[in-house]
Formats: C-alpha cells, sequence, structure tokens
C-alpha cells in the first residue's frame, strides 16, 4: 500500500527557479504530486501537504502507514529540503 503525497509549495511572485526547485523536491518525493504558487512570500515556502491514505486497505495497514508518514511529518521532510535547497541556491 502506498499514500498519495500532495505538496504545495508558495513561491514569491516572479520566481525565476520554479523549474529547478520542482524538480529537486521531486527528486526528494518521488511519488509525489507537487504544485506551485505564488504569492507574497520572501523565500520558496511549504504551503501544504496532504497524505492520502488508502481506505480501502486493512485498517492495521493504513494505521502502520498513518505512523510513518502523516501530513506533519510529509512537511517536515519538505521544510527541510526547502532549507537544502534555497541554501544551495545561495552558493
Amino acid at each position: 500500500m502506498s499514500a498519495k503525497i500532495h505538496i504545495v509549495i508558495a513561491v514569491p511572485f516572479g520566481y525565476s527557479d520554479r523549474d529547478r526547485l520542482v524538480q529537486f523536491i521531486g527528486s526528494k518525493f518521488p511519488a509525489a504530486e507537487i504544485s506551485v504558487v505564488h504569492e507574497e512570500v520572501s523565500l520558496p515556502q511549504v504551503a501544504e501537504t496532504l497524505v492520502e491514505h488508502d481506505v480501502s486497505a486493512p485498517p492495521a495497514e493504513i494505521a502502520e502507514e498513518i505512523a510513518f508518514q502523516d501530513s506533519r511529518s510529509v512537511m517536515r521532510k519538505v521544510v527541510d529540503a526547502l532549507s537544502e535547497f534555497t541554501r544551495s541556491e545561495g552558493s
């Protein structure tokens, strides 16, 4: 069983490194669906993460997967990845 992961990243208006950012985040979360929105932010940041679990799976499998991968834990990992990306941008 695998969860569907949706990630929304907010970037500044006129952000020119969108494609590289999506590619970088995609490399960290290969099965994720990644969307980018333009907002009044100074640096890219996570706007939302959503983890959808297959509710037709046995309850024990769902519980195990939720314990391993929920929206908060995915968000923390995406925040870390964005931090890594912005550090690499500056170098």
